[in-house]
């Protein structure tokens, strides 16, 4: 039996997504955190006209922010789940930002619209370096979905009680709608010369 291949949350899905609910989420009231595996988090948020779930999965294989149907009540007993209950209690979703090509989002909860953001919940979504974040203003690590310790990344180690540290920044050259024609297909087109003839 041929297996399926798992289809990845790109940036143009994950845009989409987010165009879709900012307008729906911004504001809502934070209500219920479940966990219902190791690397998946379901949350409630609470509109004037309805509760709205979001699945957030820093599953290496499969990472994704979507929007889900009212799941069955699991996974509220998680340490994970619990630390994001008690955290979020009573805060308002007040932003949701994401910036340029980079699959990390962050939510900005506050006591209410217009004020300081006092918690954000950080999903990064990038493979098997997928995680999830709540910190303080600060940016303090307040609960994180896998630790990562120095044996497992000596690029960024991060753990709870740790500062949070953005990714490092995606290399090569970000798209550009002003670059002209020729330079795209020259940056597309860079075969080494014996590589080109042995083609022939």
């Amino acid at each position: 039996m041929n297996k399926i291949g798992i289809q990845i949350m790109d940036i143009t899905s994950l845009k989409a997504v987010l165009a879709d609910l900012r307008p729906r989420l911004v504001p809502s009231r934070f209500e219920i955190a479940q966990q219902v595996d190791s690397h998946t988090l379901q949350i409630g948020l609470r509109t004037i006209k309805s509760l709205i779930w979001l699945e957030l999965s820093w599953n290496a294989e499969a990472p994704r922010l979507v929007e889900i149907k009212r799941p069955p009540k699991c996974g509220s007993q998680s340490t994970l789940a619990k630390q994001i209950q008690y955290g979020l209690n009573q805060l308002a979703l007040t932003e949701i930002k994401q910036k340029g090509f980079e699959r990390v989002v962050k939510f900005g909860f506050s006591l209410r619209p217009g004020e300081e953001i006092k918690k954000i919940l950080i999903i990064e979504l990038m493979g098997r370096h997928s995680n999830l974040f709540l910190t303080d203003k600060q940016k303090k690590v307040i609960t994180i979905g896998r630790q990562i310790r120095s044996h497992h990344s000596r690029l960024r180690p991060i753990s709870t009680g740790d500062f949070y540290a953005a990714p490092p920044k995606l290399r090569g050259i970000e798209p550009n709608s002003s670059e002209v024609f020729c330079d795209w297909k020259k940056r597309l087109s860079l075969i080494p010369i014996n590589l080109k003839q042995s083609l022939q």
